[in-house]
């Protein structure tokens, strides 16, 4: 015989609930909710995403020009790189410079065979120093 503060012993057992008594609560829901065995709870799945526009689609149009004149959005884009770029804009010349060297439409010229250019240094006529002095200070010279 077993004693209740046997270690040994088995310990005291539940009655088994049948299919028409199911526990129903946290993680169990009852059992007409849950989903048939092999049907998905998603049937129609992940939705497919949605099909961009392409750059091609984009830069194929046509656009209205300041002037009414109808040109290519790729012209467009060209002529505002290079009114950016005239404009002083440092990162628009470089952007342009690139597309030229891209585009193969960059002139390179031969180098002439001169590497240093000499010239002789004529005195300024106090005229000439004067109007230098207005507009830019005082000559190299004369710094102290």
């Amino acid at each position: 015989m077993t004693s209740p503060n046997d270690r040994h012993a088995d310990p005291p057992s539940r009655p088994q609930s049948s299919d028409d008594q199911y526990d129903v609560g946290y993680k169990r829901p009852p059992k007409h909710s849950q989903f048939p065995k092999g049907k998905s709870g998603n049937p129609g799945g992940r939705p497919k995403a949605p099909i961009g526009i392409s750059i091609k689609d984009m830069l194929d149009g046509d656009q209205m020009g300041k002037n009414g004149e109808v040109i290519s959005k790729r012209e467009a884009i060209v002529i505002r790189m290079l009114n950016d770029a005239l404009a002083g804009n440092q990162k628009a010349f470089g952007r342009f410079v690139k597309f030229l060297a891209l585009s193969e439409l960059k002139r390179i010229e031969p180098s002439s065979q001169v590497k240093n250019v000499y010239y002789e240094s004529k005195p300024m006529t106090p005229e000439e120093h004067e109007t230098f002095k207005r507009n830019f200070g005082l000559p190299r010279d004369q710094w102290t």
